[in-house]
């Protein structure tokens, strides 16, 4: 009996160590898996429509001798995505949509007296605009409005073309034609610099020009000064990626004073934290509060800024999460985590192989606002949410009168002059140009406007907006 109760008794502790290693091998579910409290549904702020998750980068009109360009957070602009998105609801249908070559477009293209193109960035789910897209997994780069006399269009452009007539009841060309005129240029295919060896002012450079005409070579005469150590007479190409397009004239802003966003602290560490019982709070030398279960960490600085971690959800081997899906997370996410400002638009998304890597940020005037640590960036991937860091600042007072940005011909010149020793071969490639917001570090932090050089052998490139000097 005694030999029989030993046995059972060994079988008990061999049970329990596996139960132990099983454990600590694999550790317990994660707080998310149990049962959601009441409060996981109180957002920040409501929920967008769908079709609003993804907005244009810009929206380009041409239907005279100059194109007209319209970027986010103005009026315009939203009277022309309110009006697009809306027709798109109406009359996209999968059985009438055909694809199409790229040639079919340029003809139908040339053929149209007017033309309205919402360029996306990140693509535009097709999906979220009508429920009969749900299974066709198309994400438009570009949507493009054509018309003429007897013709009326739309095209959707992706990992391929897809067409679709207008259907007369649907159309209204007085609802697509703007209301306000906002001329812009495009930039052309390929521009020269030719160099100059001659001392010229503070920043070495002298004025140069440029051909008006897109799909042309533009000439641009550049001066650098002789201790650049450039030769006479040598030249630069610097190849133009994709359409880029610059407004042409009536371009000002102003510094603008940061003021802290203001968070309802307890409530955001409750929307992370199913159990507050659960979670330790230290509040740190440099005064922000840091709150922890040993799963997860949540880190609330002074300054506003807001940073979270869950590296046990963080595991490639995940299955993959569709595009439309993660975008619907994100911006869940967004809302249930301090919530979505009026002024953020989604701006990047990207596949990081274990999830995906979702980006916000907050514009004014049209000038997206960039910086270390400015807006939002999101991990998720099936589990939940690996990565979360939020930086909301609040717009307050111009801190002087607003003065015109200096032409763009200006912030070129400038960023070769700066980095002429950084482009092999005196060849480079421009990804973008474009205004912007810089947001500058420290305690009283402001939100300087700049150009945004981008080359693809620098990097990008922030310049004051009056002076050109770089920040």
């Amino acid at each position: 009996m005694r030999e029989k109760f030993k046995g059972i008794l060994l079988i008990f502790l061999v049970m329990c160590s596996m139960g132990l290693t099983y454990r600590l091998w694999f550790g317990r579910p994660p707080l998310e898996e149990g049962t959601a409290p009441r409060y996981e549904y109180a957002y920040f702020t409501p929920l967008p429509p769908l079709s609003e998750v993804v907005r244009p980068k810009e929206i380009i009109f041409c239907g005279g001798e100059k194109p007209h360009l319209y970027r986010r957070g103005e009026e315009e602009y939203r009277r022309l995505w309110s009006r697009g998105r809306r027709t798109l609801a109406q009359v996209l249908d999968p059985e009438k949509m055909k694809r199409c070559s790229s040639e079919e477009l340029e003809a139908a293209r040339e053929k149209a007296a007017f033309k309205l193109v919402y360029a996306f960035d990140p693509p535009f789910p097709l999906e979220f605009s009508s429920e009969r897209l749900a299974t066709t997994g198309v994400d438009a780069r570009v949507i493009t409005f054509l018309w003429g006399k007897d013709s009326r269009a739309i095209f959707m452009e992706g990992n391929e073309i897809y067409g679709l007539p207008l259907p007369e009841e649907a159309w209204s060309q007085d609802e697509f034609l703007p209301t306000a005129v906002k001329p812009g240029l495009q930039l052309p295919p390929v521009l020269v610099l030719n160099v100059v060896d001659e001392q010229a002012g503070e920043t070495g450079c002298n004025s140069f020009e440029t051909a008006e005409t897109p799909g042309e070579t533009g000439s641009l005469s550049l001066g650098i000064a002789g201790n650049a150590g450039t030769a006479q007479g040598e030249s630069y190409e610097i190849r133009v990626s994709g359409e880029i397009f610059i407004e042409e004239e009536g371009l000002t802003a102003a510094e603008i004073m940061l003021e802290k966003e203001d968070l309802q602290r307890e409530e955001l560490v409750k929307a992370f934290f199913l159990d507050l019982s659960m979670a330790r709070r230290i509040e740190e030398k440099d005064g922000a509060f840091y709150y922890t279960n040993g799963e997860k960490g949540l880190r609330i600085y002074t300054s506003g800024l807001v940073e979270f971690t869950a590296p046990r959800l963080d595991s490639s081997l995940q299955q993959r999460m569709p595009y439309s899906q993660a975008l619907q997370k994100g911006i869940e996410n967004l809302s249930l985590y301090g919530g979505c400002p009026p002024s953020a638009y989604l701006c990047a998304a990207r596949n990081s192989g274990n999830g995906y890597r979702l980006s916000w940020c907050q514009v004014t005037d049209g000038l997206v606002w960039v910086g270390e640590n400015a807006g939002c960036e999101i991990v998720l991937n099936e589990q939940g949410v690996t990565f979360y860091r939020r930086n909301f600042p609040v717009a307050g007072a111009e801190i002087a009168a607003r003065r015109p940005f200096r032409p763009y011909e200006d912030a070129l010149r400038q960023a070769v002059c700066l980095y002429w020793d950084k482009l092999p071969g005196k060849k480079a490639t421009l990804l973008s140009l474009r205004p912007v917001y810089y947001l500058t570090a420290g305690k009283n932090g402001q939100a300087v406007p700049a150009w945004a050089v981008d080359f693809a052998e620098t990097g990008v490139i922030y310049l004051h907006w009056s002076t050109l000097k770089p920040l």
